[in-house]
């Protein structure tokens, strides 16, 4: 197959290039749902969208391809954003939840900001970087003090989250729900699963993710050294029963990552 070049097209034009148009309403080809999306897009402020980024759908390039979405890249204003469009065949029937629960990561400075939403998009700041999985494979052993920023910063977001009543409820499993920034910054990513229903769990999900198992956590324990497993596991039964600061300062202790941090 030939190299897929990038297209750039404003919303008025989705209808006449048939291929474009349908990764609005993906899996499906939708006429009707295809207009309304579009003048969601007018309605949302996107002047141009942009088909770059390392997945595929309908022969074009897209941000991301999931089960209940695709992510694009639009520019509102002058700027780059990143759209999330729900799918035709989602399980959800709507995103309005999803930009909801943003909106609260947001304001304790957490995730992607939110710019705009409707029930089929969500308009909200692009990151560009890497998955952490990738990021932490690239990192050598002499840069392991930036390493420490980075699992400290996202323990500490993950509180921040805990604090807020928001569980993200992918953090367990973070692969591809957080990425690095070029500057290296640690953003955690895709709110689609997160709810204010269930007692929050991010601190005990990122730490078992970073430091107990799978590849990610023999990676971290290569880079910054072996944590006492039976004072981590103490640490984190500790926060879990009072998820306060002092437990999660101690359990940072634990961790070899104890630093004065505004929380």
């Amino acid at each position: 197959m030939g190299r897929i070049k990038p297209v750039m097209l404003r919303p008025e034009t989705f209808m006449m290039v048939e291929e474009a148009g349908y990764v609005l309403t993906y899996p499906r080809r939708d006429p009707e749902s295809l207009k309304r999306r579009v003048e969601t897009l007018k309605r949302l402020g996107v002047t141009l969208v942009e088909f770059t980024g390392p997945k595929e759908v309908l022969g074009l390039r897209v941000l991301g391809k999931g089960t209940r979405s695709v992510i694009l890249k639009a520019w509102v204003s002058g700027r780059r954003y990143a759209l999330k469009v729900r799918r035709l065949d989602a399980s959800i029937p709507s995103l309005v939840m999803e930009a909801e629960n943003m909106k609260i990561a947001n304001r304790v400075g957490v995730g992607p900001k939110l710019l705009r939403h409707s029930e089929d998009m969500i308009v909200m700041e692009l990151i560009e970087g890497v998955p952490i999985p990738e990021w932490i494979g690239g990192t050598a052993v002499e840069d392991k003090g930036i390493l420490r920023n980075v699992l400290r910063k996202l323990i500490v977001d993950a509180y921040r989250l805990d604090r807020a009543g928001l569980d993200h409820g992918e953090l367990s499993r973070a692969s591809k729900h957080i990425y690095v920034k070029p500057d290296g910054e640690p953003v955690i990513l895709d709110f689609g699963s997160s709810s204010v229903r269930r007692r929050p769990s991010n601190v005990t999900s990122i730490v078992q993710y970073l430091f107990i198992g799978g590849a990610v956590a023999e990676r971290v324990r290569k880079l910054h050294g072996s944590v006492d497993r039976d004072r981590l596991l103490e640490g984190l039964r500790n926060y879990k029963r009072n998820p306060s600061r002092e437990s999660l300062n101690n359990l940072l202790k634990t961790l070899k990552l104890a630093h004065t941090l505004p929380l």
